[in-house]
């Protein structure tokens, strides 16, 4: 029932960085990752659950204030939602209102406050419902 699947690509500098982390237990706490696009799932392999969540398992894109980093999914939205526009293409952050970029040197990710010019801010999921997407919207209003 996720809303998006697959990899997470980010569009700016080439358009060939991913969304990359191992979800481990050992993985946890520490900043999620990028790297080239490889198209073979693994660590590129995500899910934006219908809460919002950016996940794998039970490890979960959270970020309070400083690095974005690996959690274990608590449930319950916070630091862990994330609201994508499938327009913009932008990954809104819940509780900090910023948008989820990269670096010039694509090995780091960044939270910036949003600009819909900037395709450094833009991420394409590999599968997409939009009908589930707005079921979920609809429910939420």
């Amino acid at each position: 029932d996720a809303v998006a699947s697959g990899e997470v690509r980010n569009l700016g500098y080439g358009n060939k960085t991913c969304l990359d982390s191992p979800a481990r237990k050992t993985d946890l706490n520490k900043p999620a990752g990028l790297y080239p696009c490889h198209k073979m799932g693994g660590n590129q392999y995500w899910m934006l659950s219908k809460i919002g969540e950016i996940r794998r398992d039970e490890s979960c894109l959270d970020y309070a204030g400083l690095d974005v980093i690996l959690y274990p999914c608590h449930g319950s939205k916070g630091n862990q939602y994330w609201s994508y526009d499938p327009h913009s293409k932008q990954l809104r952050h819940g509780s900090s209102r910023k948008c989820l970029a990269i670096n010039d040197t694509k090995d780091k990710l960044l939270m910036e406050e949003c600009d819909v010019t900037l395709p450094k801010q833009m991420w394409q999921f590999e599968n997409y419902n939009a009908t589930l997407a707005t079921e979920d919207s609809h429910m939420r209003h």
